[in-house]
């Protein structure tokens, strides 16, 4: 959450689903190891300090790959498979 740009200089731009999507629940609990709303006040306490980024909230898995994959340095997450050009996937989570 710190961390604003990429090794290579490259801003990262942060896209999350809305807390009460489950693939959100799922990530923040399981990946993070944090409940949604943890997250939110360490995010916002970032964001509102000065040290951090705000995030981007998308409504669905659909459309979190059409985001990022247009978007230079953007990071997000999703369960559903994907394939694309746009973006690199890293497997965190198996269904």
């Amino acid at each position: 959450m710190r961390q604003t740009i990429w090794p290579n200089g490259q801003a990262i731009t942060v896209y999350v689903l809305p807390n009460r999507h489950q693939t959100h629940q799922a990530f923040s609990t399981k990946v993070l190891g944090l409940f949604p709303y943890q997250l939110d006040r360490i995010w916002n306490k970032l964001v509102f300090s000065g040290l951090g980024e705000e995030s981007i909230e998308v409504q669905s898995e659909q459309e979190m790959p059409e985001r990022v994959g247009h978007k230079p340095g953007a990071i997000g997450y999703l369960m559903l498979p994907i394939n694309g050009d746009n973006f690199n996937v890293i497997k965190v989570l198996g269904k």
